[in-house]
């Protein structure tokens, strides 16, 4: 019998890295085309704004991936939608009258430290966008950060939140429905997800926090898009269990402490990811019949 052994990512059951890519971006891409068209009906200004941060967002990080690739021999997997998707979340996460050189700076983090830097896709340990935000959140806090805070008032609210301080915040229903799609297709798996939305919800009742707060735009981002990431998060299905109830409880954690669920969401992904490779580790299934060495 002919064994493989290969670099991750690995293809399984006739899903592709190409596949599972483009649709994130589809669904994520929609959400920008709703959060440009928002901000247009309230100022054709910001509407341009938003759509030029996008596009540099989005064109940087793909650049930047074909630069690093060419420059070190490597095939071009641009294709792949990696870096279409990194740049596309890094836009959803900043306002959108940010200065355009701070998402080319955090595009570059992005793709050639955090994600060429750690061996390239599959071996990063941080999602690479995620870091690039709070890369960018702690070099320029006052210019990354959001005019508004999410409030789901009305039921309107989820469907098109016309206050949203961030593109990620425009629709949580979009981001519903594109996330059990990506439950249903098998791209994510559903453990994360459940858990990490179903603790954040007991642990905020508990704390006897408003969840108009806590279940906006971002948190079902994080939920559904951020936590689940394949590369950065445990492979074991008891590891997503703990790592989907550790999300949901660092972020209401966070957010009642700093009263900032957008914030909360970001860094609970983040240091998430950095004690992921600890919970894989632990909760690796015993050997049947093993003999200790």
């Amino acid at each position: 019998m002919k064994l493989t052994v290969s670099h991750p990512s690995h293809i399984r059951e006739g899903v592709t890295i190409k596949t599972i890519m483009w649709s994130k971006v589809a669904i994520l891409a929609f959400i920008s085309l709703l959060a440009v068209g928002m901000y247009a009906s309230s100022s054709i200004t910001l509407g341009l704004s938003a759509l030029a941060l996008v596009l540099v967002s989005v064109l940087a990080a793909v650049l930047t991936e074909a630069g690093i690739q060419k420059l070190t021999n490597q095939e071009l997997t641009i294709r792949d939608g990696d870096a279409v998707l990194i740049g596309l979340i890094m836009a959803l996460l900043l306002p959108p009258d940010i200065k355009l050189w701070i998402p080319v700076l955090g595009a570059f983090f992005a793709v050639a430290l955090v994600k060429h830097g750690f061996g390239g896709l599959g071996s990063t340990l941080f999602n690479p966008a995620i870091a690039a935000w709070v890369f960018m959140n702690m070099s320029w806090g006052a210019l990354t950060g959001s005019k508004s805070i999410p409030h789901v008032g009305e039921y309107t609210d989820l469907l098109m939140e016309f206050g949203a301080g961030r593109m990620a915040e425009v629709s949580s229903v979009v981001l519903i429905i594109g996330g059990l799609y990506l439950i249903y297709k098998k791209y994510i798996d559903w453990r994360i997800p459940l858990l990490y939305l179903s603790s954040t919800i007991i642990v905020a009742v508990i704390l006897g926090e408003e969840l108009s707060y806590v279940l906006t735009g971002m948190l079902f981002l994080g939920v559904f898009i951020l936590a689940p990431d394949p590369t950065t998060s445990p492979i074991t299905k008891n590891g997503r269990i703990i790592y989907g109830l550790l999300c949901g409880i660092m972020t209401v954690i966070y957010g009642y402490l700093t009263y900032n669920y957008v914030v909360a969401v970001l860094y609970t992904v983040f240091f998430a990811n950095a004690v992921a490779p600890f919970i894989e580790k632990n909760t690796y299934p015993k050997p049947v019949n093993e003999v200790p060495a």
